[in-house]
């Protein structure tokens, strides 16, 4: 043999163990023995030399053959024992081979002992193999049986015939029936009960005869259909069916996804149709750019009609319509755009193909991929070159109107001053003081209506005049006309920003002409010091205008309504003709507080 094999003799007589010895070298054995005579050795050698087979002798002074039998198969019940005796009887012999000896000779007939070792030691390599490949069965048999069983998938093993021969826990559950209704079931039978006519007469069982590939099949459960993809093989044994296995794998919700997206798609390719309906319809020129400005893929009819360049001509290129001297101003929006800016209304000046200068009104946005990252730019182009142009003639005729209209308020103003001066030289006409006191009074009406339109035809907007800045004025003009009132009343101006229309301004200016009149007037005679303060303030839903000073006051039984005085007449007419309300306080001053709205 050619692997060297290890062999513990149990012998007491050295003559023996060497005629043992020289036999089995001489039947070309090649071993590595070990002796030993008492138990406590022999016990020893088994766990430390691990014999691949034992030779006892029968009997020995302090052990004996029998003893020794039971415990090799104690210890290493897979090793061969050889009984090698001079005293052994026949019948002693097939004794001790009922109880475990694999074999024994006799020390007389040595000659037989190599064969006997041989043939020991081949059929425990033919033992130790079967046992393995059971052991390897029963271990394969366990894991099949555990995924058999634990698999999610749904497993049925048919009989040639078509019997079920056994199911899995999964299908036991789902299907609400037991294993024991359903072991020895036709096939047939259950595919009628739930598919229902999905083969052809019902016939299952042709179609795993005569079909490998998957199948699908649609299974009312109660929540509705579910779908149900069967794989089946057979199991061949000695080179015959002997078994069908059938794997069913629930795809209701693959399905569901399957369909989902299905239906995600057409509705993807609604999407893009009605994109590139609108985008090829629309009037404005729509483009896409890679991240450096070159064409990407979008060039759109309008796009083709606005600049004069067909969609093959500019693909992959710079945009053709920039003048040269815009060049900053693109790359300027390109960067703010990368950086993941949206802009409009941008104006850019473009030249067609022909070489004509447009004008057009962009719109620009990052394009974003999955992943949220800038992939390219949109950009839309609107043709303005015409509303450019009608905006040109506006603003012409615009300027020209102003030019015009402040040459009116200039005329007025001029015709204003005229009418002062007329009435100036009429007033040369009389010595009387009343008559002269009245054309003095209409001659400051006069002059604060000229002041409005000397400062609107002075003003940038001729629709609205600054009446803060107006008041200033008129109080400048009223404090020279009462010169010798001028060191002794002290007004005081206090007006936030506020803008009237010429026609509020006009009424506004004479109401405030008069009152300020009067207190230099009447509410500090002779050498009376005091102040004269002027409030302008903005209320909710209209102003204030509060005219107040720290003279004589008011006569006694003073009433407005049944003053005589032209002054306050006109002050009560205006504020009705403004809609407003006129009150008088006189607490710790005289006040008169005016609220309109424009």
């Amino acid at each position: 043999m050619g692997s060297n094999i290890r062999i513990l003799i149990l012998e007491d007589v050295p003559l023996d163990l060497e005629l043992m010895e020289a036999e089995l070298r001489r039947d070309g054995i090649n071993f590595q023995s070990h002796c030993v005579e008492e138990e406590e050795e022999y016990r020893k050698s088994i766990t430390e030399f691990q014999p691949d087979i034992i030779l006892a002798d029968h009997s020995l002074p302090h052990f004996d053959g029998i003893s020794a039998m039971y415990i090799a198969q104690e210890i290493t019940p897979e090793t061969p024992f050889i009984f090698v005796s001079g005293q052994m009887g026949e019948e002693f012999a097939v004794e001790m081979l009922k109880k475990g000896a694999t074999d024994y000779v006799l020390k007389h007939n040595l000659s037989k002992l190599g064969h006997s070792v041989k043939r020991a030691l081949k059929e425990s390599e033919e033992h130790l193999n079967k046992k393995r490949a059971e052991e390897r069965l029963a271990r394969s048999e366990k894991k099949y049986r555990a995924l058999f069983e634990l698999s999610p998938d749904y497993m049925m093993v048919l009989d040639p015939d078509g019997h079920v021969l056994d199911i899995n826990h999964r299908l036991e559950e789902d299907s609400g029936i037991s294993r024991e209704d359903f072991v020895g079931k036709d096939a047939n039978e259950i595919a009628r009960d739930f598919v229902g006519d999905q083969f052809n007469n019902g016939e299952i069982t042709d179609y795993l005869r005569n079909h490998t590939e998957p199948m699908e099949i649609k299974i009312e459960g109660h929540g509705g259909f579910e779908y149900i993809e069967v794989h089946h093989a057979p199991i061949v044994k000695e080179g015959k069916i002997f078994a069908i296995q059938i794997i069913g794998r629930n795809i209701t919700k693959r399905k569901t996804a399957e369909n989902a997206l299905i239906e995600s798609k057409k509705r993807l390719h609604d999407v893009n149709t009605y994109l590139e309906a609108i985008i090829n319809a629309s009037p404005f020129a729509i483009v896409d750019l890679h991240l450096d400005g070159r064409v990407k893929s979008l060039w759109n009819p309008a796009a083709e009609n606005i600049f004069g360049w067909k969609r093959m001509e500019v693909l992959g290129k710079p945009l053709p319509f920039l003048n040269d001297n815009k060049g900053t101003m693109y790359e300027n929006i390109m960067h703010n755009v990368l950086s993941g800016e949206f802009k409009s209304d941008l104006e850019l000046e473009c030249a067609r193909n022909d070489g004509e200068q447009i004008y057009t009104m962009m719109a620009t946005a990052p394009l974003l991929n999955v992943d949220n990252n800038i992939q390219g730019v949109m950009a839309t182009f609107a043709d303005i070159s015409d509303m450019i142009m009608a905006e040109k003639q506006i603003k012409a005729s615009l300027e020209e109107k102003e030019v015009l209209l402040r040459e009116i308020h200039h005329r007025v103003k001029n015709n204003l001053q005229i009418i002062s001066s007329l009435m100036s030289l009429q007033s040369e006409y009389t010595r009387e003081p009343e008559t002269l006191k009245m054309f003095q009074e209409s001659k400051n009406r006069i002059r604060s209506m000229a002041l409005i339109h000397e400062k609107l035809y002075q003003s940038g907007d001729m629709a609205h005049i600054d009446f803060g800045e107006y008041l200033k004025s008129l109080v400048e003009m009223l404090s020279t006309f009462h010169k010798e009132k001028k060191d002794d009343v002290k007004v005081h101006l206090n007006c936030e920003d506020v803008f009237l229309e010429i026609d509020t301004a006009i009424s506004m200016g004479l109401i405030v002409n008069e009152l300020v009149s009067n207190c230099f007037k009447h509410s500090f005679p002779l050498d009376r010091n005091g102040e004269v303060e002027i409030n302008l303030s903005k209320m909710s839903g209209g102003y204030l205008l509060e005219v107040a000073d720290d003279g004589v006051g008011l006569p006694e039984g003073f009433d407005l309504e049944s003053t005589g005085t032209l002054g306050l007449l006109i002050v009560q007419t205006l504020t009705m003709q403004l809609r407003g309300s006129l009150e008088i306080k006189t607490a710790d001053k005289t006040c008169f507080s005016l609220f309109f709205k424009e």
